[in-house]
């Protein structure tokens, strides 16, 4: 079916962007772990048993590889495990439309509540303008998860932009981190001066080439 694999990955890319639009980047811990082993075993085992007997769906192939992905730990083995499980989506979506033709993906506009974590003084400034801001206070856990989304999100409007205004924000966020490390602004400093001692900084815009 010609074309067929491009249009999922441009309805997937579409699905994305709406996640993104409703709910802005999210960091949430990985929660996979070998305590899926025996779980991933089952799925495997049972995988093969419906291929044995001529019973073979794409249930079963995406159950091993989703099972597979959660018994990983280390970032490398389960990113190749997650794109192995990516993959096996795709192919049953691509043989879903050669059976009953290609569907329109219906891209969600809102609905979901964004949330992100704001400076401290937000809530009483979007006060001020006549709005009614609505907030909870993230649990300890939840808060290192929401502060590396807000690293990526000020990096990403510095990126976008150039504005050399949003750097501060960025080194806010970066401050906070240091935080939950026990670490103060001038400890971040000292380490910053550290390494640049040791390895020098980036003022003589050196490109380095890597030969095999």
């Amino acid at each position: 079916m010609p074309g067929s694999l491009g249009k999922v990955l441009r309805d997937i890319a579409t699905e994305r962007e709406t996640q993104d639009r409703m709910w802005g980047v999210q960091e949430f811990p990985d929660g996979s772990g070998p305590e899926f082993t025996e779980r991933a075993e089952e799925a495997k085992r049972q995988c093969a048993a419906a291929w044995s007997q001529g019973e073979l769906t794409w249930r079963h192939i995406l159950t091993e590889e989703f099972f597979e992905a959660l018994a990983e730990s280390e970032p490398g083995a389960l990113r190749t495990e997650l794109v192995q499980t990516a993959a096996v989506a795709v192919k049953w979506i691509q043989s879903l439309d050669r059976r009953h033709g290609a569907a329109v993906h219906p891209a969600g506009e809102g609905g979901g509540r964004t949330e992100k974590l704001v400076r401290d003084r937000i809530p009483e400034i979007v006060q001020a303008t006549g709005r009614r801001p609505e907030t909870r206070v993230a649990n300890p856990g939840e808060h290192a998860a929401l502060l590396r989304a807000k690293l990526y999100e000020e990096a990403g409007e510095y990126t976008a932009s150039g504005d050399p205004a949003e750097l501060s924000d960025l080194l806010e966020v970066i401050h906070a981190l240091g935080a939950l490390h026990g670490l103060t602004p001038g400890e971040l400093e000292e380490g910053r001066a550290t390494k640049a001692a040791e390895r020098g900084g980036f003022t003589n815009r050196l490109v380095l080439r890597l030969h095999d």
